[in-house]
């Protein structure tokens, strides 16, 4: 985690047109990094940036295509990565995976290695599809547990921590349980 962090930091420090595009951080993730990219996106998605979970929901299913494919690349949607971030957002957004990942190495190790392992990682596939979903829904204030629970399963994957991938699940699950009562809640009133 250390390495792909150094080389978002230099991504960022590289000059640009002062805008950093998603596919120049996506690339800098390399190959075969889904737990980074997922991570990646969902940080994005809970930055101030218009329309963040409606655009970057698009590349959360386009991750999920590539599990379900067992496909190496990252697959981005055109549309995402065209995307371009200021030098604010893109430092803000180093900064928070850098505390993310600053906690992380604290607490994520190899453990229940087989729930990240490439050959289990289809049965992911549906819920990350489904976190992308409740993202893509224009819930003020919506994007916030489904993005947890893809940060955490973004964790899991890339420290093959499958106990991180069921505290990513589990805290997933309480966000559909909170939106499918409050639902529930305003049907029954209307």
């Amino acid at each position: 985690m250390n390495e792909l962090l150094l080389r978002l930091k230099l991504a960022v420090a590289h000059p640009h047109d002062d805008k950093v595009s998603v596919r120049f951080l996506a690339d800098m993730h390399g190959e075969s990094a889904h737990g980074a990219l997922l991570l990646f996106l969902a940080v994005l998605t809970l930055l101030p940036i218009p329309f963040s979970g409606f655009l970057f929901s698009f590349g959360i299913w386009a991750i999920a295509r590539m599990m379900w494919i067992n496909d190496s690349s990252h697959g981005l949607p055109e549309s995402v990565c065209r995307v371009e971030l200021s030098k604010a957002s893109a430092t803000r957004m180093i900064k928070i995976l850098t505390w993310i990942y600053t906690k992380a190495d604290l607490v994520c190790k190899p453990r229940l290695e087989a729930l990240s392992s490439p050959a289990h990682r289809g049965w992911l596939v549906p819920f990350i599809a489904l976190m992308g979903f409740i993202i893509f829904l224009p819930i003020p204030g919506g994007n916030g547990t489904p993005a947890v629970a893809l940060i955490l399963i973004g964790l899991g994957l890339m420290a093959r921590d499958g106990f991180a991938i069921i505290a990513g699940i589990v805290t997933g699950l309480v966000g559909v349980g909170v939106l499918g009562f409050l639902v529930w809640l305003i049907l029954r009133v209307v």
